[in-house]
């Protein structure tokens, strides 16, 4: 049993090993998660952020998290929000950020990737699509 684990855990490790890290979580408080698939992780300080990560806040919930090209991003309580593109290839010229706020508070401040290619950025809503022409904003989106 003891080995069977020791397996599982190996295999997760090398899995998440073969994605790129897009980012961290900077601060975590209350319920907050981050559903990969079907696990739903506990968010912790300095915990990595892949893609296709599903960032959840409850109803006390906060997180902060900064990507790779130095994007910041908050998200206040009842929040859900999925890192669904990432690409920082400078020296290939390659750029791509696309968030999906699902519901909740986004808090946003752009990094790299909105300096060389503010076009390769934007966050989609239910209601619309944010493209970025500045440097930072804040959305609220209500209901489920």
């Amino acid at each position: 049993m003891r080995v069977t684990f020791l397996a599982l855990v190996c295999l997760t490790f090398s899995a998440q090993g073969a994605e790129s890290v897009l980012g961290s979580v900077k601060t975590a408080r209350g319920g907050v998660v981050v559903r990969r698939g079907a696990t739903a992780i506990p968010a912790t300080e300095g915990m990595h952020l892949f893609l296709n990560d599903v960032l959840q806040t409850s109803g006390d919930g906060q997180l902060g998290a900064i990507l790779q090209d130095g994007t910041r991003i908050a998200l206040g309580p009842n929040t859900e929000l999925t890192i669904d593109r990432f690409v920082y290839e400078p020296a290939d010229g390659k750029f791509g950020l696309l968030l999906r706020l699902g519901r909740g508070v986004l808090a946003y401040v752009s990094g790299k990737i909105a300096r060389f290619a503010p076009e390769s950025v934007s966050v989609e809503t239910p209601v619309g699509i944010i493209g970025l022409r500045g440097t930072h904003f804040a959305v609220s989106i209500e209901g489920t």
